[in-house]
């Protein structure tokens, strides 16, 4: 006699530690976060749902970067509500790094959730002691769940936070492990950290294929995968082949990422329907449980947020829109690289502006400046040449676009995934972009100190440790000779600065010239 059993897989990714349905920016009402998405996953019988999260969960956010400085003085929030919403597996991300090995460790001991990461290893071990896990439901079906993370991560993290640990191909890991147990069970879910290379269905590519996002490749070559659960990208992607499927839940706790598979038993397991779909979190009210869970670390964070660090002379730092503050070089850049060139001590600095920043207000709140300089970087001096400083600005330069006369950004910027923070801004040069030339020929003059730069002269540049690695496919700044490493995140030494000099004046430079 057949027999029926209904599986709820439920995920979300991206949720860099936005808890609350907070804008901290203004602490105006947002319509999502985990606390919001604790409501939806609330609807689900647990007894036959297995939940995820695929990382980058732990930095991201304000009450985040003011949980690991006072670490010693709280649980981990977003461990707290993982326990509070009974997640079953965490799978790490890139940014799950950021903040040091041991940062992340403790995260792990807090959460209830299993661990998984098939291809981070430490010599031949696995880094995160488990790779997959098979989970048999009483009178339901065996289920082979496997993890992995991008292996692009060397590319990015500082090395002190990955040190001796290697990130192995997450396709030939997977396979191998698929491969030994995927005829004793009757469905394979894998759960990767990391995002699509190419569109699903018409196998277009749309990003480069470095290996940074390889989804496509997991899901195409490895058949036998039959629910693929991805992040990194912050898209909202349901793909449905028969009854495989891929999904991404977009970031932020925006959405929950469901889907029901229903099998039928005649002696064995069978797959008879699968619906993938999205829960909105605009459509839930956060979970006052998981707000309580959180309070006192939340209101202490509010606090340390409001505090005034330092007042500016005039009222013009905000930034109203982002692209503008790129294309005209907002003051804000000016003041970063100022910083970055002073803990440096080097001759170039440069920055870029995240995709949603905010700029200061006449008095300058820490708020303010997590507002401004959102990520956990770290500062590295480099010595670069003449010959490879061009081809880092027209790399940068590659962010314009002319559209009927205009300059405005290029439309790869935002799709597939916002990656505004990829156009970088030098100071301590004077050089001109012509948007209107090609690709790879539009620095039509750099000068440093009002002499023309030669491709053999040499330079120290500050950049943060993302660029540093080659972060953005910037290539040239790679394999850069490293002079120095300065271990404070950019953020922390903005703060600092502020609160020394109290009274801010900042010159504007216009050092970068585009013609049209």
């Amino acid at each position: 006699m057949k027999s029926r059993f209904k599986l709820n897989i439920l995920v979300t990714s991206d949720i860099h530690g936005y808890l609350l349905p907070i804008n901290y920016a203004n602490n105006s009402r947002s319509t999502k976060g985990l606390s919001v998405l604790s409501s939806a996953i609330k609807t689900f019988n647990r007894k036959n749902s297995i939940l995820f999260d695929v990382g980058d969960s732990i930095q991201g956010s304000p009450l985040m970067y003011f949980h690991q400085i006072n670490r010693m003085n709280y649980k981990n929030p977003v461990a707290v509500l993982f326990n509070k919403i009974k997640y079953d597996y965490f799978i790490p991300g890139n940014h799950d790094f950021n903040y040091g090995k041991k940062y992340l460790k403790d995260f792990i001991k807090e959460i209830n959730a299993t661990t998984l990461c098939q291809n981070i290893y430490k010599e031949d071990h696995l880094v995160f002691k488990r790779g997959y896990d098979i989970k048999q439901f009483d009178n339901g079906p065996k289920i082979l769940i496997i993890g992995a993370t991008t292996k692009y991560i060397p590319n990015w993290e500082n090395p002190i936070n990955i040190k001796n640990y290697t990130f192995r191909d997450p396709v030939e890991e997977v396979k191998k492990i698929v491969k030994e147990h995927k005829n004793s069970v009757d469905l394979i879910i894998l759960a990767y950290h990391g995002g699509f290379e190419k569109v699903l269905d018409t196998g277009k590519e749309f990003v480069k294929n470095t290996g940074e996002n390889q989804g496509y490749k997991l899901f195409k070559e490895i058949k036998d995968i039959d629910i693929l659960l991805t992040g990194h990208q912050h898209r909202v992607i349901s793909h449905k082949v028969g009854n495989r499927v891929a999904v991404q839940p977009g970031s932020n706790g925006s959405h929950l990422g469901v889907v029901e598979v229903e099998f039928t038993y005649d002696n064995k397991y069978s797959i008879e329907k699968v619906n993938p779909h999205f829960l909105l979190a605009h459509d839930y009210v956060e979970d006052i449980e998981c707000v309580n869970a959180i309070k006192k670390v939340e209101s202490d964070n509010q606090k340390f947020l409001d505090e005034v660090i330092g007042i500016v002379d005039e009222d013009n730092l905000v930034i109203k829109d982002p692209f503008i503050a790129r294309r005209d070089k907002h003051p804000i850049v000016d003041f970063i690289n100022k910083i970055q060139k002073d803990a440096a001590h080097s001759m170039l600095s440069s920055t870029s502006l995240a995709n949603i920043v905010t700029g200061f207000n006449k008095e300058i709140t820490v708020r303010n400046v997590l507002s401004t300089y959102v990520y956990a970087n770290t500062l590295i001096v480099v010595e670069i040449d003449g010959l490879s400083l061009k081809n880092y600005l027209e790399k940068c330069a590659e962010y314009f676009v002319l559209v009927d006369g205009k300059i405005t950004h290029n439309p790869r910027f935002s799709y597939p995934k916002f990656e505004h923070y990829n156009y970088d801004m030098v100071d301590g040069i004077d050089y001109i972009i012509d948007v209107r030339n090609k690709f790879g020929n539009r620095i039509t003059s750099i000068k440093y100190k009002g002499k023309k730069i030669k491709n053999s002269d040499k330079f120290t540049l500050a950049l943060n440790n993302y660029r540093a690695t080659g972060g953005g496919d910037f290539y040239m700044l790679k394999d850069l000779p490293i002079i120095k490493e300065i271990p404070f995140d950019v953020a922390e030494l903005m703060i600092n600065y502020i609160r020394t000099q109290k009274f801010l004046k900042i010159k504007e430079k216009k050092n970068i010239i585009l013609l049209k």
